[in-house]
């Protein structure tokens, strides 16, 4: 087929060349030859462009597949294991284990922070190191949503036993359950008084004094005024409280590159019955929370919250012995005068502050300072001497990740109690932590 082709080719081409030349017939022949060789030549030359064209088409296709070979393979934290297009669900395997130096608890759960209710030493007392190790905040959670994914939600538990600090086997915990519809979210989830967002990152598993990881049942708008500012108002249960009705909460957020901010705040009505008398008290906080990426590898972040009568958004606030509250189910919020006929409220400035540094893929490390400092100029604190008056507690981790899904972490704090009658204790305490998350 070529070989006619060629010979058209020359056929048209002579027929073009000579049809008024008068040169011999040697020259024609000589000249045809050259005219041959140049299609053949133009020929090879389109042969090699269409090789070349099909064997970058075979190698674009091979990088293809390999592409989506490794995108298949690379896990992705959390890794999903999805049941339907519907279903998805994850967990965190974990470990924690501590070693208590100083003014450890007698009882178990040192595991996490202890700081609140450290014993003071006291010579009947022994005072060596205690240590701990517990399994009870490994969790399973599941996301959800509709086929039109109208509705979404999650639900997620541990095993982490409050009442006894994680200890022993631990039980079932819910710690989310909701759904969210266009802007309105139903259930439980973090409280708006919450600061994950800007938290520095613990090893302890009840995080760092200051940090408020309180989840509440809740109706929750969410006004998305733009990419960078949110607000969002909620009324919250805050357990079995002295409230007649639920905390109205709020929060602001604001996200721009590479700075976080939220200032947040909530009100309440506390209320307890003395005889036949109900004897009623506003209870409110208010705060702020920054996060800010200094580098790609460095961050600060930095968090306040003032809390008038209340204990329940804030972890390591809780107290025990307080005068005239026994029957009255306040933890720390406040007290009865003597006369029983006033709400004594509880006034904490909370701060917490830290630096966080990721030297590589597989290392990082965080600084942090903590505080708790009670108003000791109330009638709270006068009618309750064995209150805190002061928590402090320093700490610095180093995390170590081998591979994407998986860290290993320890963590020393030096933290110190101090009570409104004068009396205080020291803390010295090694965290350690290893999870796998799925």
């Amino acid at each position: 087929m070529k070989k006619l082709i060629l010979a058209a080719a020359c056929a048209a081409a002579s027929g073009t060349i000579f049809a008024n030349s008068s040169d011999t017939t040697e020259q024609r022949i000589n000249l045809l030859e050259t005219e041959l060789q140049k299609l053949k030549a133009e020929l090879a030359a389109q042969k090699q462009t269409q090789n070349n064209l099909q064997v970058k088409q075979v190698k674009i296709e091979e990088n293809i597949e390999k592409t989506k070979a490794t995108v298949t393979e690379k896990p992705v934290a959390p890794s999903w294991v999805t049941w339907t297009d519907n279903v998805k669900v994850y967990g965190i395997a974990r470990i924690d284990a501590a070693v208590d130096f100083k003014s450890s608890p007698d009882s178990g759960g040192r595991t996490t922070s202890s700081l609140y209710r450290t014993p003071f030493e006291s010579e009947k007392r022994s005072n060596h190191a205690r240590s701990d190790a517990m399994i009870n905040a490994s969790r399973l959670g599941v996301y959800f949503n509709s086929p039109n994914k109208a509705v979404t939600g999650n639900i997620e538990a541990d095993f982490f036993d409050s009442s006894n600090m994680g200890t022993g086997d631990g039980k079932f915990r819910i710690r989310h359950a909701f759904f969210t519809y266009k802007d309105w979210t139903f259930g439980q989830t973090w409280s708006l008084m919450s600061n994950m967002e800007t938290r520095t990152e613990a090893v302890d598993y009840t995080q760092f004094v200051g940090t408020s990881y309180t989840r509440t049942p809740q109706i929750r708008y969410d006004w998305k005024i733009d990419a960078n500012n949110d607000l969002k108002v909620a009324l919250e249960y805050t357990g079995s409280r002295v409230s007649a009705f639920p905390t109205l909460t709020g929060r602001y957020t604001f996200k721009k590159g590479p700075l976080t901010a939220l200032a947040q705040g909530f009100i309440n009505e506390k209320s307890t019955d003395v005889a036949t008398a109900t004897v009623k008290k506003v209870s409110w906080g208010a705060g702020g929370g920054l996060k800010y990426q200094l580098t790609p590898q460095q961050s600060v972040q930095a968090n306040y919250q003032y809390i008038v009568g209340d204990q329940k958004f804030m972890p390591y606030t809780t107290q025990s012995g307080l005068a005239n509250s026994a029957s009255l189910n306040a933890a720390g919020d406040f007290s009865l005068n003597e006369d029983k006929t006033d709400l004594l409220m509880n006034k904490l400035n909370s701060i917490n502050i830290g630096y966080s540094y990721k030297f590589n893929e597989q290392w990082r490390a965080n600084l942090s300072a903590s505080m708790f400092d009670y108003d000791d100029d109330t009638a709270y604190a006068k009618l309750n001497p064995d209150a805190n008056k002061r928590l402090t507690d320093y700490a610095a981790n180093v995390f170590y990740s081998p591979i994407e899904q998986m860290d290993i972490g320890m963590e020393y704090h030096q933290g110190k109690r101090e009570v409104f009658d004068g009396r205080t204790a020291d803390v010295s305490r090694v965290n350690f932590v290893s999870m796998y998350k799925f």
